[in-house]
């Protein structure tokens, strides 16, 4: 069974042409990624919440893991020393941070996908040491024909050279390619390319876009 692409909701196509690959974001696509609940449960007031979001979370040595130029144990050090006062906290924050890491329902259209003839794929900004946690954690991984990390590459979305090491890598022709990331600069990013994307803010709309594209329900 071949997958289909529909004429697109923008009117961007104005026949059916077939689509091989789906390429999905991990964070917040597959596994939740939601850094204030965490910081949450670990009993910190709103006002600590910010700030472990802010310090760490958002901050540029975090951009550093997704592209592998540091490890977890050297952002740790440059944070303590950067504040030393929330040391103990830090070392709190990082010590479980992967059990945000849970499966979201998108994983059950996998096998559907994979048993249609299309060629899956990832192309995820994760830190190397987190990744290598989910990739041995979790065997759906397995359903996949070729993943691109940010680590792996030093580049992150949407930087265009992550793009390309995706089509460069696997032989990858973005005009049979969609794209499925919840974060819309990074949407924006593959577009440049060729791919047709799908921004994803809930399953239920992900799934009707998607079915649109590959011609058959999930």
């Amino acid at each position: 069974m071949s997958c289909l692409v529909q004429p697109n909701m923008c009117g961007m196509m104005a026949e059916q042409v077939k689509v091989r690959n789906v390429v999905f974001d991990i964070g917040n696509v597959l596994l939740s990624y939601r850094p204030k609940e965490y910081l949450r449960s670990l009993g910190f007031s709103e006002e600590e919440v910010e700030l472990y979001r802010r310090i760490i979370f958002g901050s540029s040595l975090w951009l550093d893991l997704d592209r592998g130029v540091i490890d977890e144990r050297g952002a740790v050090a440059q944070l303590t020393a950067a504040y030393p006062e929330h040391a103990q906290g830090i070392a709190r924050v990082f010590s479980d941070w992967y059990s945000m890491f849970v499966p979201l329902e998108a994983v059950k259209v996998l096998p559907r996908l994979k048993g249609a003839g299309c060629r899956l794929y990832v192309l995820s900004n994760f830190h190397r040491d987190a990744f290598r946690h989910v990739r041995g954690k979790y065997d759906w991984f397995d359903l996949f024909d070729g993943m691109v990390i940010s680590y792996e590459v030093h580049a992150i979305k949407p930087e265009p050279g992550i793009y390309q090491a995706l089509i460069d890598r696997y032989g990858i022709e973005p005009r049979d390619s969609v794209f499925i990331d919840d974060m819309r600069e990074n949407i924006e990013g593959a577009r440049p390319f060729g791919f047709y994307t799908i921004h994803h803010k809930s399953f239920e709309e992900t799934v009707g876009e998607l079915e649109n594209f590959i011609g058959f329900e999930l």
